[in-house]
């Protein structure tokens, strides 16, 4: 009896449903060392999952890649998330990866990114904080370790550049617990002191080595500094939190010693330009003055300059003649301007003197005029007076008669009251206070 047998395909076909049905399958974490790394031109990753015992086939899409913080390469150790797939036309296993971190270093590409969108979101990265670079510095401090490569290229860089420039060393920790400390001291006491212009740098190496220019207090300090600072940190491929915050990010040391100062070749050039195009315009300036200047040189006045001075001369002459007739006719005038000015004299005298007599006189006439007056003034206001008191209310009071008031107001006749009102009756010493019990009238109104 012959037995049943799969075909090839129908295998697969069970071992793909198998296997990707099962949720201890699907979703779970995995880590080893890339090797045979492929990147596919539509975006999708190839590559072989390793470790000292086994390998297998993974392959990673271009919209799960494209989530990847660094570019994998061959031997980066990572951690990845993934499913197991079967691919039946090559009958191969594989795993298909969501996503991939680097193991070991991978927290701290997450913290590395988790730092920047903090910083960013503050504003430390804004390009409208950021300070201009002096054109031509002449005192530029150097941050970086002490006797490393980075320092010794950005020193003959600058030297090669620009000659006599007044470099200051402030040599400090680059990599290691202690260098966030030492490398924020170190910009402080540069920022103190007065230089043009700072350059933060240190060579290659991996995240690790780099991390101390990813340290936020370091941050921080170079979004406080003065001094405009440019970073040259690690090769172009390295990008750290410092050359964000920095006013200017190099690549390398030497490319940030070559941003910070100009070739003088290249100044000097430029100034010789310079002086060509003045020594140009100014030729041109004296070719323009010469053809404005050559007709002039023909004029009569160059061959017979006593033409300049004839007319002046002349005019002078005739001023002078005005002045000796005018001089003739003001000797006359003066001597009439001296007489008139007598007889003003004489009649201002007389006048006054008439004056002062009449006012002598009339100073004699005035106290018994004064008293005349008086007298009569007196005697009218007695006349005046006797008057007043003749018909004064009080005078009357004071004869015997009274005044009759109802609400301040005096009564005039017998029907200005009834019986009960209040009256105030005005003696001349006083007043009485009374109330109408009865009224008679005699017949008048």
């Amino acid at each position: 009896m012959t037995q049943a047998a799969y075909s090839v395909s129908q295998l697969l076909a069970v071992l793909k449903t198998t296997l990707e049905s099962n949720p201890a399958f699907r979703g779970f974490w995995l880590k080893g060392e890339i090797s045979n790394f492929t990147s596919h031109r539509s975006g999708h990753w190839y590559f072989t999952l390793k470790d000292e015992m086994a390998s297998i086939g993974c392959v990673m899409f271009a919209n799960a890649a494209q989530s990847v913080t660094f570019k994998p390469k061959d031997g980066d150790q990572v951690m990845i998330r993934a499913s197991v797939t079967v691919y039946p036309p090559q009958g191969k296993v594989q795993l298909s990866v969501t996503t991939m971190n680097l193991d070991g270093v991978g927290d701290l590409y997450l913290r590395f990114e988790a730092l920047k969108k903090k910083l960013y979101a503050e504003g430390l990265f804004d390009p409208n904080r950021k300070k201009s670079l002096p054109r031509y510095p002449q005192r530029i401090g150097i941050i970086t370790g002490a006797n490393t490569a980075a320092l010794k290229d950005i020193q003959k860089t600058l030297g090669l550049r620009w000659p006599g420039l007044t470099l200051q060393v402030y040599p400090t920790l680059v990599q290691g617990e202690g260098a966030p400390s030492q490398i924020i001291k170190a910009l402080i006491q540069a920022d103190q002191e007065g230089q043009d212009v700072l350059i933060l740098a240190r060579g290659g190496g991996s995240i690790e080595d780099l991390w101390a220019f990813n340290d936020e207090s370091v941050a921080r300090q170079l979004s406080q500094m003065r001094t405009p600072v440019v970073t040259g940190v690690g090769h172009e491929v390295d990008t750290t939190i410092a050359d964000y915050v920095a006013d200017v990010r190099a690549a390398t040391p030497t490319a940030a010693a070559q941003s910070v100062v100009r070739d003088f070749r290249e100044v000097k050039g430029e100034l010789e330009q310079v002086r060509l195009t003045v020594i140009r315009l100014m030729n041109q300036q004296l070719r323009q003055s010469q053809l404005t200047l050559t007709p002039l040189t023909h004029h009569p006045l160059w061959s017979n300059p006593e033409l300049i001075t004839q007319d002046s001369a002349m005019n002078l002459t005739m001023l002078t003649q005005r002045l000796l007739n005018f001089s003739a006719t003001v000797a006359p005038k003066a001597l009439a301007l001296q007489t008139l000015r007598q007889r003003l004299q004489l009649s201002a005298l007389q006048t006054i003197h008439g004056y002062s007599n009449a006012l002598e006189r009339s100073q004699q006439r005035l106290p018994a005029g004064i008293l005349q007056r008086l007298t009569a003034s007196q005697n009218a206001f007695a006349a005046q007076l006797g008057l007043l008191n003749a018909y004064s209310p009080l005078s009357v009071l004071q004869r015997g008669y009274a005044i009759a008031k109802k609400d301040q107001q005096a009564l005039r006749s017998v029907h200005d009251a009834n019986v009960g009102d209040a009256l105030i009756v005005q003696l001349n010493d006083g007043e009485l206070k009374t109330t109408i019990t009865g009224k008679e009238s005699y017949g008048k109104k």
